[in-house]
């Protein structure tokens, strides 16, 4: 059997959910972050939302012209 290769931009996407993952736990267990740290926070969070926009750009321009047929 061959080894799944992961698609072009999978492991950056699990990379930014991980560690918005470990801020989320961070802040339920000790608080609020240092601003340091919150703004560290802001940016891998706007990284996710770039990655979901241009993933639904992906999708929405491979659903283009489609007409239904197969």
């Amino acid at each position: 059997m061959a080894d799944k290769q992961p698609a072009p931009g999978e492991q950056e996407w699990n990379g930014i959910v991980q560690q918005l993952r470990l801020i989320c736990e961070h802040v339920q267990q000790d608080g609020p972050l240092p601003e340091q740290e919150q703004a560290q926070a802001e940016n891998a969070f706007r990284q996710c939302l770039a990655h979901l926009e241009n993933q639904v750009q992906d999708m929405r321009s491979g659903l283009k012209g489609s007409g239904g047929s197969f």
